[in-house]
């Protein structure tokens, strides 16, 4: 992330050097961001530019992906929930928002799940629930891996155009996720292991406030998830996004934002 104003730091964790970024006011609330798999941090641009002066914003790459490709390393996306934890304590951060986009938001929700006092609020783009109301979905993703494996077999490069295409319906959004895409190789794959372990069957409503967003050209599995989702969490507002994709923060990053900003005020410290 090229920003004049933002400190690099890295994390140290099972024997790996994770980069990551903090920007905005250190004497505000915090967000962390979690990206959607495949492409990394640089998704977040449009917010990390809104939110600087009203939050602290944490971005980083998850293991695999962007900066912090970790071959040889035994880490992965399900070390995420410790990675955050140990993140915000060495930042000195008690409790933060998450804004989490598509794989972003099985992460957060794996995290607020081990470590609900660290977690004030949760935003969902284009994600489901590890919980409940995931069946169809997690069906039909086993099936989307058969087609990428194709693709990794043949081209990456194609890999990447078609992951891009998929998850935006914008030209804006689609170049955005592209170019955090870049990094993503076929080692990288290694890293994405381990995240059944966030699935765990839970009827209890989540204890903290929920802003799910859907793009109304996302997938209808994808938006009867979500659907569902709001019907059984009490703690939950859903919006569904004009102009956009799976990715809506990219896709209609203006509309997202306000929709974004009215919720964390809503949910701001009193």
């Amino acid at each position: 992330m090229k920003r004049s104003d933002s400190i690099t730091k890295r994390l140290a964790f099972n024997n790996a050097q994770l980069t990551y970024y903090i920007t905005g006011d250190q004497q505000k609330e915090t967000i962390l961001m979690l990206h959607p798999a495949f492409t990394d941090h640089h998704i977040f641009e449009a917010q990390m530019d809104y939110f600087q002066k009203s939050y602290q914003i944490i971005v980083l790459d998850m293991p695999g992906h962007g900066e912090n490709q970790v071959a040889g390393a035994k880490l992965s996306i399900k070390d995420m929930p410790e990675i955050i934890n140990q993140l915000l304590s060495e930042n000195g951060i008690l409790a933060c928002h998450l804004l989490s986009v598509s794989m972003g938001s099985l992460v957060a929700q794996a995290f607020a799940d081990r470590y609900p006092d660290r977690v004030k609020s949760v935003i969902i783009v284009g994600g489901y629930s590890i919980h409940k109301a995931n069946e169809r979905v997690l069906k039909s993703q086993r099936s989307e891996g058969f087609k990428w494996i194709l693709y990794i077999l043949f081209s990456m490069r194609k890999f990447r155009s078609y992951v891009s295409a998929f998850s935006c319906c914008t030209d804006q959004g689609r170049a955005v996720f592209a170019r955090g895409a870049k990094h993503f190789n076929r080692k990288s794959f290694s890293a994405m292991a381990g995240m059944n372990t966030f699935f765990i069957q839970k009827n209890t409503p989540m204890p903290y406030p929920l802003l799910i967003v859907i793009g109304e050209h996302d997938l209808e599995l994808i938006q009867a998830a979500a659907r569902e989702l709001h019907r059984l969490e009490p703690h939950s507002e859903l919006v569904f996004m004009p102009g956009a994709g799976h990715c809506a923060n990219v896709d209609a990053p203006h509309v997202f934002n306000l929709l974004a900003c009215h919720f964390l005020t809503a949910h701001a410290d009193r």
